[in-house]
């Protein structure tokens, strides 16, 4: 756009502008018949014609005669903007929004106030739900970082019962307990009866973390824990998927495996 059609579109809006704060004048103009129908009402005072002229000074001392088409790093030789795409574009480095404020007071406040009432288009707030899986990947990463480093440790009956710092080795609850409490679960360790009653532990499969509770009577009781799609357990029975040992990472179970397990818990939240 050539500043002499940037003038006029000024001359347009100060017109509009002046009938806003002053339909009365507006209004005894357009009735004296000095305004042709269907066109903007001439103004008083300070003219639309003389604040398009003052923005056309203010714009070319901006800007300056030789601003527009003159860089010579576009590709576009009638452009300023090496990445424009538009072959009538010109980069004026903000000179004519300055020329604007100077031309149009409260413009540049107009323009603040509507970028802050309309946000940026596809960003979404970073709070709320972003901050809590936030929160869940850094208690995941650090179940999973306490599981991969108990892996390895021999299967000890009663094993991790009696604390939280380190042990000879683990039973199956006793180092599931240890995982959970790494992630801010558990004030004590547990043995697999005590398992679902847990403050923080709630009934079905989580989105990160599953633990497969078995405590019925009669039934040996067990207990394995699955993060992040990874499945560890300590003792266990020997399967396609591996078990049976110390603490260690095993495959997938079967199904017919973990529907062994009547309680399907997870942490809260996770």
């Amino acid at each position: 756009m050539s500043i002499d059609a940037v003038v006029g579109r000024i001359d347009q809006i100060m017109a509009m502008q002046q009938q806003l704060a002053d339909p009365a004048a507006a209004a005894t103009q357009s009735t004296s018949g000095a305004t042709a129908p269907g066109s903007l009402p001439a103004t008083t005072g300070t003219s639309a014609a003389g604040t398009g002229a003052s923005f056309g000074a203010a714009l070319q001392s901006a800007i300056g005669a030789s601003a527009i088409g003159t860089d010579p790093t576009s590709t576009d030789p009638t452009s300023t903007d090496p990445t424009s795409t538009d072959p009538t574009s010109a980069d004026t480095s903000g000179a004519l929004d300055s020329a604007l404020a100077t031309a149009i007071p409260g413009l540049t406040t107009a323009t603040s106030g509507l970028s802050t009432a309309m946000p940026t288009a596809g960003v979404l707030p970073l709070t709320g739900a972003t901050g809590a899986n936030g929160s869940a990947a850094a208690q995941v990463q650090a179940m999973t970082n306490m599981a991969d480093s108990l892996v390895g440790k021999p299967y000890v009956y009663g094993g991790g019962h009696s604390g939280w710092g380190p042990q000879a080795g683990y039973d199956c609850s006793g180092f599931v307990s240890a995982v959970l409490h790494a992630g801010g679960y558990l004030s004590e360790p547990v043995d697999t009866t005590a398992m679902p009653q847990q403050a923080g532990m709630e009934s079905g499969p989580g989105q990160y973390v599953t633990v497969y509770d078995r405590a019925l009577p009669g039934q040996s009781g067990h207990v394995i824990i699955e993060i992040n799609g990874q499945f560890y357990e300590s003792g266990g029975s020997h399967g396609a998927w591996g078990g049976g040992g110390g603490v260690e990472k095993i495959g997938t179970p079967s199904a017919a495996y973990l529907a062994q397990f009547p309680n399907v818990l997870h942490p809260s939240g996770l």
